[in-house]
């Protein structure tokens, strides 16, 4: 619990004052992550695997302390941007910074800063005891990137494989991981705890194309009806193939069945297309025989004298 009543001054110096100090924190523990990396990397060298799975598994606790700090720094810069809102008369939390207070509350005690620890305080003064009840209890508004890089948990083991593998890959060393190890480890993510759970410790064979017909079969019977018929008794649709010889055909059968398929289209009426073929050829020759008659009579009537010059000419003939 507070041992001071709110001071707002108080609260900003006590901020600012934790910001420095989460700087100062990851700048250290990254120095000392540094060192344990070229320490890891040298057991992988002399063969000492198991050795470094362990020390790994701290790096990675470091690793993610680290970036909650880097989170609660970034709240703490929050809260001093929007400082007026913690002023306010109101005792609720305004909701633009309620995510910063609770989670700030929430990672104090999980944080070695005394600095941190101050702010928490000052915050639980201000809010009142409610507030922090929801917290604490449920959670409440908290980030949880933060409650799941602080939970205090051992890391899983497809992780670890990924940090050796780029410690021994950054540090030049020749350490390849075992590929039955890892496909025991893949297959314990996966699957593990299944057998366990329903009591079976021998091994199951799958096959690859299960009996449909049985598992439909099992169903059916499960559901009462016992009059079911199985799935070969659907009627199919019969088809009729033709009857093989007895002896062998002779080659006049064959020209039959030949002249059968291939008849004789001599006296065949010509299609539609070759009749209207004809008629038009017809048209067109006595359209040309028209013309031809019609020339010849024009050529007669010119050669006939006119009627007037043969009147002219008789009274010549007369005058004479």
């Amino acid at each position: 619990m507070p041992q001071y009543s709110y001071n707002s001054n108080r609260l900003k110096v006590q901020l600012k004052l934790t910001i420095n100090r989460l700087k100062l924190s990851q700048q250290k523990k990254n120095s000392i992550n540094k060192h344990a990396r070229r320490e890891i990397a040298t057991l992988l060298e002399n063969g000492k695997e198991e050795s470094a799975r362990i020390r790994v598994e701290g790096i990675i606790r470091e690793d993610l302390y680290i970036e909650a700090m880097e989170l609660l720094e970034l709240y703490c810069e929050l809260l001093l941007a929007r400082f007026g809102l913690i002023d306010q008369n109101s005792r609720t939390c305004d909701p633009a910074i309620i995510e910063a207070v609770s989670t700030l509350i929430y990672g104090a005690p999980r944080m070695e800063i005394v600095e941190l620890q101050r702010v928490r305080e000052q915050l639980i003064t201000r809010f009142g005891k409610e507030f922090l009840d929801n917290i604490t209890q449920h959670k409440l508004h908290v980030n949880e990137r933060v409650v799941v890089k602080l939970e205090a948990k051992a890391p899983d083991s497809y992780l670890v494989n990924r940090y050796l593998e780029e410690i021994a890959k950054s540090y030049n060393v020749n350490w390849v991981l075992n590929i039955e190890s890892e496909s025991l480890i893949t297959y314990d993510l996966l699957i593990g705890g299944n057998n366990s759970s329903n009591g079976n410790t021998e091994s199951e064979t799958y096959t690859a194309l299960p009996d449909l017909q049985a598992f439909f079969m099992d169903s059916l019977k499960s559901n009462g009806s016992s009059t079911s018929k199985p799935l070969d008794s659907t009627p199919k649709p019969s088809v009729s193939l033709p009857e093989t010889p007895s002896k062998r055909p002779d080659s006049n059968s064959i020209d039959k069945s030949l002249s059968n398929l291939f008849p004789d289209d001599s006296n065949a009426t010509p299609p539609p297309y070759e009749e209207h073929k004809n008629d038009v050829e017809i048209e067109t020759k006595k359209a040309e025989e028209d013309t031809v008659s019609k020339k010849k009579e024009s050529n007669t009537k010119d050669d006939l004298p006119d009627f007037d010059e043969l009147a002219r000419r008789f009274e010549a003939l007369k005058k004479k």
